[in-house]
């Protein structure tokens, strides 16, 4: 991922450090290895993948009980109920396993948009956002922690919102808690990003997460991005995701597209970075491109949540910036951004009946160096290059599914399995060894899922969603 694409058929690559020294063709001519040499031989070896779009936490509400709603009510009835629930424990439970599957794919960066129904209890959130960023640091796992909030609600979220929890009867949750007030908000993430923000060696961030743009005031918007401005990092919005929430101002007509409202009010910059972006049309477009707003494009929670396909081709036409991101880990059921590279190519090819709508190379650069672009970090990682951090993954390609291979991102992206990751490397740690993870050892593996589950079942009950649990047999949806 060089600017040249360059593919090395045999070689090597140093680490000092935490950073790439040296990489050369044929066989290691250098010094002894001071600490280690990893034998890649018959391997292939790529830049760490990045997750620009990623909710960690969510990861213990999966399991069934998030299947066949579409966003709003996924919304509602999964995600705000079952995070209210939350404990700081359940937090640090969630973001381990959530981090474990993530990296066991090859993932080396994740921007989490993370919140726990801000608005409730201040104390707890901040406990929970505490015990969050501190397990991220015992991973390994490089980390754009991304504090969402949400300032105000729109005047139809409340008939939405009392209409849909009536689906599920016995859902615990006030909409009202999922509120605060601008300037408690904000100060609550600089206070996140002065205590965390280049910790670990740089290796965890923190930056403003407004929601949407409906859901946040001007002053909201603007303020994220004079702290983004200040701390030198992205804003991380959710932006027109489904059609529903693809304007604003609807109450008195049909209203601006939420692109125009955030033109009009200053919203719209270089370090914004819009997910989903799934109901952008060509105005929209001409704003992220004349702003350079950047774009994390996540293929498989559209589908799941059936919002739509982003019109990506008209994205890269356009010369924007789009990355990949996994989403919530309830609305994809995995977290793999090679599953990303390949429904990111295969929808476009079947939405467009163009085989060549989006390329194999294309998907890979979005999964890599595009989306280091997207987060504002493309002069760290994204690609294999003398002077960027040493985040490095090795492919075990002793598996039948490798073979033949002619062109080797094609295979990348279509043939390889999340499993065949053996090694990763993270800011020059081995996190991954064998398919072993360095915090989270095989022999220990059975307990700690046990007590994933044992925790999210504990959420269910306190959350009332045992309905969600229980839903029987469906062959044709009753949802």
């Amino acid at each position: 991922m060089n600017p040249a694409r360059q593919i090395i058929q045999d070689g090597w690559i140093s680490v000092t450090g935490n950073l790439i020294d040296g990489i050369g063709e044929g066989n290691y001519m250098g010094p002894a290895p001071a600490v280690e040499h990893i034998n890649g031989h018959h391997g292939v070896l790529m830049p760490g993948m990045i997750s620009t779009h990623q909710h960690v936490i969510d990861s213990l509400i999966r399991g069934g009980l998030e299947v066949d709603r579409g966003l709003f009510d996924w919304l509602v009835n999964v995600y705000y109920a079952g995070t209210s629930a939350y404990t700081p424990d359940d937090c640090a439970i969630a973001a381990k396993l959530n981090v474990s599957e993530a990296i066991s794919s090859g993932v080396t960066t994740i921007t989490d948009n993370w919140g726990v129904n801000n608005g409730d209890d201040p104390i707890r959130v901040n406990e929970c956002a505490q015990a969050t960023i501190e397990m991220y640091k015992t991973t390994g796992i490089r980390m754009m922690f991304a504090r969402m909030f949400s300032d105000t609600f729109p005047d139809y979220w409340g008939p939405l919102v009392g209409a849909l929890l009536q689906k599920v009867p016995g859902i615990v949750l006030n909409p009202a808690t999922l509120v605060e007030p601008t300037e408690d908000a904000l100060t609550r993430i600089e206070a996140l990003m002065n205590q965390h923000h280049g910790s670990e060696n740089g290796r965890i961030s923190v930056c403003p997460g407004p929601i949407l743009p409906q859901t946040v005031t001007p002053q909201g918007h603007l303020g994220s991005l004079a702290l983004a401005e200040q701390f030198d990092t992205i804003v991380a919005l959710h932006h027109c995701e489904s059609e529903t929430d693809a304007r604003i101002f609807r109450e008195s007509g049909p209203g601006l597209s939420c692109t125009d409202y955030l033109n009009c009010i200053g919203g719209l910059h270089p370090r914004l970075l819009g997910s989903h972006c799934v109901h952008l049309d060509d105005r929209d477009i001409r704003y992220f491109k004349v702003h350079d707003c950047k774009i994390s494009h996540c293929p498989s929670s559209n589908m799941f949540l059936a919002s739509g396909i982003a019109p990506v081709p008209k994205f890269l036409a356009a010369g924007l910036t789009v990355g990949l991101g996994t989403d919530d880990t309830n609305t994809n059921s995995n977290i793999s951004i090679l599953t990303e590279m390949r429904n990111a190519a295969l929808v476009q090819k079947g939405h467009l009946r163009d085989a060549g709508a989006m390329t194999a190379e294309k998907v890979l650069e979005m999964a890599t160096i595009d989306g280091a672009r997207a987060i504002g970090l493309q002069d760290q990682i994204g690609s294999l290059e003398v002077g960027k951090k040493a985040d490095i993954v090795l492919f075990n390609t002793n598996r039948p599914w490798w073979y033949p291979r002619h062109h080797l991102p094609s295979v990348i992206v279509y043939q390889a399995h999340a499993d065949d990751v053996r090694t990763v490397l993270i800011d020059g740690q081995v996190i991954l060894r064998n398919r072993e993870l360095s915090f989270l050892p095989n022999a220990d593996r059975r307990d700690f899922f046990e007590a994933a589950q044992a925790a999210s079942a504990a959420i269910v009950e306190r959350a009332g969603m045992q309905a969600l649990a229980n839903r029987g047999w469906q062959s044709l949806s009753r949802v």
